[in-house]
């Protein structure tokens, strides 16, 4: 009975570290390096006319992770961010389902331009400037 019992625990010491390395070494960690990525509070919208359309009282915000945008789980964009830009692929109600886009203009009351492409005057830390058809949207990281 010996024979067996070392022969099994031989073998559990021996595969135990390659399965436990194998399933360490498959986790990717995707994590988002960019600047832009995380949630933002909308502080301030402007239009074009300089007038205030939005303020941080109607409680907007951006989410940003591995190019994906949420706003206000309402909506959901993919994007593409370049030093100077940030440009919106496709606009959807349902993050899982990607198969039917639906028009930017339906989430205007969001600052989204018609277009869905925004100007980057701003990204630090703190602070976040979009710039865009439907003017400019002032954020901080919240």
């Amino acid at each position: 009975m010996k024979p067996i019992f070392l022969s099994l625990r031989r073998s559990l010491l021996m595969w135990l570290p390659l399965v436990l390395l194998a399933v360490l070494c498959g986790c990717e960690n995707k994590r988002d390096s960019s600047d832009l990525a995380g949630q933002w509070q909308l502080l301030e919208w402007r239009d074009a006319s300089d007038a205030v359309v939005r303020t941080k009282e109607d409680g907007i915000y951006y989410c940003f992770q591995l190019s994906l945008l949420e706003l206000n789980s309402a909506c959901f964009c993919k994007y593409v961010e370049t030093p100077d830009s940030l440009i919106l692929q496709g606009a959807y109600t349902n993050k899982y389902n990607t198969d039917t886009p639906v028009p930017f203009t339906r989430f205007a009351h969001f600052g989204i331009p018609e277009d869905g492409r925004f100007g980057i005057d701003v990204l630090n830390d703190d602070d976040l400037v979009l710039s865009g058809k439907s003017g400019v949207l002032r954020f901080r990281r919240y």
